[in-house]
């Protein structure tokens, strides 16, 4: 038998006769194997004590040990009392420790922040280096393998209880039974909740636990485990340096993530894993708050270094990103220089001026207004003038800067100018930019093959996790998909780039789809929804085309093959893109 249906199947007998408390037991049994402490809390008579007496059947001649501490509470009580024989005959001072603390394979102690320090000293060296001295006897290992505390209330401040608070690696609250059907149960069936259902096959043995220790170590924790663990880190440092969090300081010591690190670990183990997962970091968030305000600050955090960072810091597209922000600088300066135009003098920035004639002025307005039948409008002598002023016929002529009236062309009054203009690329410099789409799409290829990777390998068990609950699944799935879309953009971009320098004409103003192209300026197609039919739209987001420069980073051929769009289809909507973008 493998380890994770073993364990499987232990889960499940430890859950006999207990309700809705799958989870705690799981971290319970979890935080054993690792060699941790946890931590329970919760008010009374929600089965925190029931849960450390199921969890001494999970290890062969498993004994438990629990005791409710208050502040009269001695070491007598905890460790056994002192061997009055002993002591008399040979002047020793030692403990009758059996069916006591230290040795019992489980512990569980209530109220454990009533201790007092004679009673907590001697537990921290237990946790510490895992033995016991008793007298001039040492017991070497203990037979311990879970510690589980409990209280209603967390430490108080200032009172020497941190050493000992921070020995609990796993925090769990445990609350009552909230299901209504499981309450009815609860409250009216016959339960086996103190009764051994673990059959012996499944206990684990002492040779078993030992061997399982030293292969925990091995397993491996790959670089987006430790990318996560630097996030975290990275959100708690930021969340500390607020103004204010002064008095909200969240605090991990080195110890504590080192103990964390061999939880996800052990988790992976359990799991028949031989490398940690997304899914195993979920547990870190179980083990770095250190006050309630904090659980779900730090619960927050772990899911978003795993949903934003999980594998992205591993499947870097920073370097990508730059690489195509400079690569695109560099085909706009060699696809473009300052064209020397002859261009309509403005006069008082509202009017334009004809030349010979006696009302020589028209607003721009109106003049924009032009088309190829005559038109109507008022003449000025000059700028602003109520009185001189008289109305005339007059429309555009084919001719640059020129206009009809009475059949005669007339000419504007224009000026030299520069305007930005495309030049074709050399032919040396165009193969250079091939090389560099080509070294970028095998890129993004290769990336996209290690997501298909993690995909098999990760996601086909990720959603049975023994102590992991497969909600959180969905965040690790979300983390691939979105870098999924991130490099199909990049993708669509470097496509876009190569469009356009293959496309490029010589002497052509930059506006319209150009200047669109050449500032990235998209916009949504829908929103040329009133110029062209749904259709065309819903058959574009079937490839992924969304924005205007998804579109036109690819050619009539492409839509031709692949889609429903035609040549006048792909005109009329390359038109209706040029037109928005000369409005802006």
């Amino acid at each position: 038998m493998t380890i994770k249906p073993k364990i499987t199947e232990l889960l499940k007998r430890l859950n006999d006769g207990v309700f809705e408390k799958e989870d705690v037991i799981a971290l319970t049994l979890l935080s054993a194997v690792a060699g941790e402490s946890i931590f329970l809390l919760g008010a009374p008579g929600v089965a925190k004590s029931l849960i450390a007496r199921r969890l001494k059947y999970a290890f062969k001649n498993g004994s438990s040990f629990e005791y409710l501490m208050n502040r009269f509470s001695t070491p007598d009580e905890i460790f056994g009392p002192v061997s009055i024989k002993q002591l008399r005959d040979e002047d020793k001072y030692q403990r009758v420790v059996e069916n006591y603390l230290p040795t019992a394979t489980v512990v569980f102690l209530d109220e454990i922040w009533k201790a007092g320090p004679s009673i907590q000293n001697a537990l921290l060296t237990i946790l510490n280096e895992k033995i016991y001295r008793n007298g001039d006897l040492i017991i070497d290992p203990v037979p311990m393998k879970a510690l589980i505390s409990a209280s209603n209330e967390l430490p108080s401040k200032g009172e020497g209880l941190e050493a000992l608070w921070d020995r609990f690696l796993v925090r769990i609250v445990v609350e009552g039974v909230q299901d209504k059907q499981n309450f009815n149960d609860m409250i009216s069936k016959s339960l086996n909740s103190y009764s051994d259902t673990v059959t012996e096959i499944l206990k684990i043995s002492n040779e078993e636990y030992d061997k399982w220790s030293k292969d925990i170590d091995n397993i491996e924790i790959p670089v987006n485990v430790f990318n996560v663990i630097h996030i975290i880190r990275k959100y708690i440092d930021q969340h500390n340096n607020r103004e204010e969090n002064i008095e909200k300081q969240i605090y991990i010591s080195d110890r504590r993530w080192r103990k964390t690190v061999r939880l996800v670990r052990t988790s992976a183990f359990l799991n028949d894993r031989n490398a940690v997962d997304l899914m195993d970091c979920f547990l870190i968030k179980d083990c770095l708050w250190n006050e309630t305000e904090q659980i779900q600050t730090v619960s927050q955090f772990v899911k978003d270094a795993i949903k934003k960072h999980g594998y992205l810091l591993t499947l870097n597209l920073t370097d990508i990103k730059e690489e195509l922000s400079e690569f695109w600088h560099e085909v706009k300066d060699e696809t473009s220089h300052m064209k020397p135009i002859k261009t309509i003098k403005k006069h008082h920035n509202d009017y334009y001026s004809i030349e010979g004639f006696d009302y020589p002025l028209v607003k721009i307005t109106d003049y924009d207004a032009l088309g190829d039948d005559y038109k109507n409008i008022t003449f000025y002598y000059k700028p602003n003038d109520r009185y001189s002023y008289k109305n005339d016929s007059i429309k555009l002529s084919n001719k640059p800067n020129h206009i009809v009236h009475d059949g005669q062309l007339k000419k504007m009054v224009v000026e030299d100018f520069e305007k930005l203009a495309t030049k074709r690329p050399h032919p040396a410099v165009k193969k250079d930019w091939d090389k560099r789409v080509k070294v970028v799409l095998t890129t993004t290829s290769n990336l996209k093959s290690q997501i298909e990777h993690f995909k098999s390998n990760d996601l086909k068990h990720i959603r049975v996790n023994l102590f992991v609950n497969q909600m959180f699944a969905d965040i690790v799935e979300e983390n691939l998909f979105q870098i999924g879309k991130e490099i199909e953009k990049l993708e669509l971009e470097v496509n876009r780039i190569q469009h356009y320098y293959e496309n490029v004409e010589n002497d052509v103003l930059i506006e319209g789809t150009i200047q669109g192209l050449l500032q990235n300026t998209a916009f949504d197609l829908r929103e040329l929804s009133e110029e062209l039919d749904e259709w065309i739209f819903d058959e574009l987001e079937n490839y992924d085309i969304i924005t205007s420069n998804d579109f036109l980073a690819k050619d009539l051929n492409y839509y031709e093959e692949n889609t429903q769009i035609d040549e006048d289809t792909f005109n009329d909507l390359k038109n209706a893109i040029d037109t928005k973008l000369r409005n802006g």
